[in-house]
C-alpha cells in the first residue's frame, strides 16, 4: 500500500507539472485588445506553479499588457526570457509575437530603433513562413514607419505595397485605404507621381472606409498632386476639402505648399515664392524639400540665378544629411538579413529536394531489381518446365520403344504413356510453337482477333523469350499491365506498327488504339 500511495502521489504532481498554460492565459489573449481587463485577469495567475513553458507565455503577455497600459518598463529583460525559450522550444505562434512586441517595446519605450528593427524583420520571417496574415498586417506597418524614420524610400514603398496585399487577404476595407495612402505617399517622394496619382485615386474611391486622420491625409495629397500637375482648379477643390475636414490646423505649413504650387501653375510667381518660404517652416522634412525644390525653380523662372543656385545647394546639403551613417548601416542590415534568410531557405529546400531525389533512387532501384528478380524467376520457371518436359518427353519415347520390343502385353501402361507424352509435346507446342506462329502472323499484319486467351499467352510468354532485354524494360517502365496490353506493346515497339496496322491486327478503330495507349500511359511507373 505504501508503495502504491507513493506512485500515485508522483503521478499526481506529474500531472499538476504537466500543466503549461493555466486558463486564465485564454482568457487573456481574448481580452489582448481590452488591456486594461487582460491585465485583471492576468493578476490573478499564480506564478509559483507555472512551468518553464508557463512562464514564458506569462513573461510575453505581462509585456503586452504592461505596453498596452501604458504602464512603466524598466527593461526588455521579462520578454527576452520568453524569447530565449521560444528558440529553444519552437512554437512560432508564441515566438513571432515576442519578437514582434520586444521591437515595439525598444522602439516606443527606450528608443532603442536599431535592435527594434531586428526584431521585426525576425517576427516577418516568421510570419511569412506561417503565413500568418494577422501578423504580417503588423509586421509590415512598423517596418513602414521604421524605414521612414530613415528615410529609405524603397523599403517604405516595399512594405507599403506588402501591407496592401495583406489587407486585401484580410478584407480588412479600413486597412486596404491606409495602404493605399501610404503607397501613394511613398511613390509621391521617390517623383513617381503617376504611380502616387493612381494609388491615392483608389483610396479617394474608398473614402468611406477612412477615418477623419487618414481622410485628411487622403484630400492633402490629392491635392498637392494636381497642384504638381499644375492642374490649378483640382487642387483648389481638394484643398478646401481639406480645410474643411481639418479646420483645427488653420496655420498648418503644409497648406503653404499646395496653394504655392496653385500660384506658380497660374503664373504668380511671387506669391508662389513667398507661400514656399512659409511651407520652409513645416516640421516634416518631406515638405520642407519639397518647397526647397520648388524655391529653385521658382527662382529660375524669375531670372534669379543667384538665389536659384544657393537654393539647389540647400537641397544638396539636404540630400547628404538625409541618410545618417547609423541609418545606411540599418539599411544594410535590413538587406543582409533579407539575403540570409532567402539562402537559408533556399538550402532548406535543395537539402530537401536532394533527400527526396535520392529517396527516389533508391525506391526506383529497388523496384527495378525486384522487377528484374520476378522476371528471371518467371524465366527460370518456364524454362525449367520446358526442359522438364523435353526431359520427360525423350524418357517416355525410350519406355514407349521398350514396351514395344519387349512385346509385352500392356495396353494400359502403354496408353498412359503415350498420353503423357501427348500431353507433353503439347505444352511445349502451346508454349513456344503456337507463341512462334502467333509471332510470325503478326509479323505478316494478319489479323490475331480470333486469338483464345491461351494462345495471347503463348504469344507473350514467346516473346519474353525471343527478346529478354526489351521484355526487361518494359517490366521497370509499367505496372500491371494485361496479355492485350503487352501484346499491344509487342506491336508499337518492336514491330513498329502504326495505329492502322495495330488497329486491323486487332479488328478494333482506330480511336481504340489511341485509349489503349492512353491506358498503358497511365500504367507507367
Amino acid at each position: 500500500m505504501k508503495k502504491l500511495f507513493i506512485i500515485l502521489a508522483v503521478m499526481a504532481i506529474i500531472i499538476g507539472c504537466a500543466e503549461q498554460h493555466p486558463p486564465q492565459f485564454g482568457q487573456v489573449w481574448k481580452k489582448i485588445n481590452k488591456p486594461e481587463e487582460a491585465r485583471v485577469i492576468l493578476a490573478k495567475v499564480n506564478t509559483h506553479y507555472l512551468t518553464e513553458s508557463g512562464k514564458a507565455e506569462y513573461g510575453l503577455l505581462k509585456t503586452i499588457v504592461a505596453y498596452k497600459t501604458h504602464r512603466k518598463l524598466e527593461n526588455d529583460s521579462l520578454i527576452s526570457a520568453s524569447i530565449d525559450y521560444y528558440n529553444r522550444y519552437g512554437d512560432d505562434w508564441l515566438r513571432s509575437r515576442a519578437y514582434l512586441y520586444r521591437g515595439i517595446v525598444r522602439m516606443y519605450r527606450f528608443g532603442n530603433i536599431i535592435d527594434a528593427v531586428k526584431d521585426f524583420k525576425v517576427a516577418e520571417y516568421i510570419s511569412e513562413k506561417n503565413d500568418d496574415e494577422e501578423l504580417k498586417s503588423q509586421v509590415y506597418q512598423l517596418l513602414a514607419h521604421v524605414n521612414y524614420y530613415f528615410r529609405n524610400q524603397p523599403s517604405i514603398l516595399k512594405y507599403s505595397h506588402k501591407l496592401l496585399d495583406s489587407s486585401i487577404e484580410l478584407n480588412d476595407s479600413t486597412m486596404m485605404v491606409k495602404s493605399l495612402l501610404m503607397c501613394a505617399t511613398a511613390h509621391a517622394d521617390m517623383d513617381q507621381l503617376d504611380s502616387a496619382f493612381t494609388y491615392i485615386m483608389k483610396g479617394v474611391e474608398m473614402e468611406k472606409h477612412a477615418n477623419m486622420s487618414m481622410l485628411s491625409d487622403i484630400y492633402s495629397l490629392v491635392s498637392e498632386l494636381y497642384a504638381e500637375k499644375g492642374e490649378a482648379i483640382k487642387a483648389e477643390e481638394y484643398l478646401q476639402e481639406w480645410k474643411q475636414l481639418d479646420g483645427t490646423h488653420a496655420t498648418h505649413t503644409t497648406w503653404y505648399l499646395i496653394p504655392a504650387y496653385i500660384r506658380k501653375a497660374q503664373g504668380e510667381y511671387e506669391k508662389a515664392i513667398q507661400l514656399a518660404k512659409m511651407g520652409l517652416e513645416d516640421s516634416d522634412q518631406r515638405t520642407r524639400r519639397k518647397c526647397l525644390v520648388l524655391l529653385s525653380e521658382l527662382y529660375e523662372l524669375t531670372g534669379n540665378q543667384e538665389q536659384a543656385s544657393e537654393t539647389r545647394m540647400m537641397i544638396g546639403e539636404y540630400d547628404d544629411m538625409k541618410y545618417t551613417i547609423q541609418a545606411m548601416q540599418m539599411v544594410d542590415w535590413q538587406q543582409k538579413f533579407d539575403e540570409i534568410q532567402h539562402s537559408k531557405d533556399f538550402y532548406g529546400r535543395m537539402t530537401w529536394m536532394q533527400r527526396l531525389i535520392i529517396a527516389l533512387i533508391v525506391v526506383t532501384v529497388l523496384a527495378i531489381g525486384i522487377g528484374l528478380l520476378l522476371h528471371r524467376r518467371k524465366v527460370r520457371r518456364l524454362s525449367f518446365r520446358l526442359d522438364e518436359d523435353a526431359r520427360r518427353i525423350n524418357e517416355l519415347r525410350t519406355n514407349i520403344e521398350q514396351l514395344e520390343k519387349s512385346g509385352t502385353e500392356n495396353g494400359q501402361e502403354m496408353a498412359r504413356l503415350k498420353e503423357e507424352l501427348e500431353n507433353r509435346m503439347e505444352r511445349i507446342s502451346g508454349t513456344l510453337l503456337i507463341g512462334t506462329q502467333m509471332f510470325s502472323q503478326l509479323q505478316q499484319r494478319q489479323c490475331i482477333a480470333e486469338a483464345t486467351a491461351k494462345e495471347q499467352q503463348c504469344l507473350v510468354d514467346y516473346f519474353a523469350q525471343l527478346r529478354p532485354k526489351r521484355w526487361q524494360e518494359w517490366e521497370r517502365k509499367y505496372s500491371g499491365l494485361s496479355t492485350a496490353q503487352y501484346i499491344f506493346l509487342i506491336m508499337q515497339d518492336d514491330l513498329h506498327f502504326d495505329d492502322e496496322a495495330i488497329a486491323t491486327a486487332l479488328n478494333v478503330k482506330r480511336v481504340s488504339v489511341r485509349s489503349m495507349r492512353a491506358r498503358i500511359k497511365k500504367s507507367e511507373r
